[in-house]
């Protein structure tokens, strides 16, 4: 549908046409192939991302929306995250909670900055899970922090298999 869009943009410009048309549509870089290595897989979900998206555009204006439904929360999730954000504020984390990998990433120094910048942001108003996301055998959660003086921002944080920390992200709030 977008595709069709633009055709019919550049068509009705006068750019599909005549010679100029030629050269603007012929004269756009031309992708490479894809090399085995910069392939990701995402995991297979069918075609209904591009379905609803090209539905969107031929739905009824009068048809109710509904919202989508999603999935609860879990208190323990919420429990153990809320237990990393803490650490992380005071700057003492138990390493034997992360993984390796996690655990390279986060040298004292590093450690000691993020916990300047979240203990700097105040006493904790709410912790509440917003998202969550799966992708192949990968779950990241989404928790919004939001802060007595009006802060807000958004902890992204991943466990591993055996229960690791294998991913943690601190990023301002969408």
């Amino acid at each position: 549908m977008i595709v069709r869009r633009l055709i019919a943009g550049l068509l009705s410009a006068g750019l599909g046409t005549g010679a100029l048309g030629a050269t603007a549509l012929a004269s756009g870089p031309r992708p490479r192939a894809a090399r085995p290595a910069e392939l990701v897989q995402l995991p297979t979900m069918g075609s209904r991302a591009l379905a609803r998206a090209d539905s969107a555009d031929e739905a009824d204006p009068t048809a109710p929306s509904t919202a989508p439904v999603a999935s609860l929360p879990s208190p323990e999730i919420a429990a153990r995250a809320r237990a990393v954000f803490d650490a992380n504020r005071v700057g003492k984390i138990d390493r034997s909670q992360y993984t390796e990998q996690m655990n390279g990433r986060i040298d004292d120094k590093s450690l000691a900055a993020a916990a300047v910048q979240l203990g700097s942001l105040g006493d904790v108003k709410s912790f509440n899970q917003v998202r969550k996301i799966t992708q192949g055998n990968r779950t990241l959660y989404v928790f919004r922090i939001d802060f007595v003086n009006g802060g807000t921002i958004e902890q992204a944080i991943g466990w591993d298999s055996a229960g690791k920390v294998a991913f943690l992200q601190f990023a301002p709030a969408r």
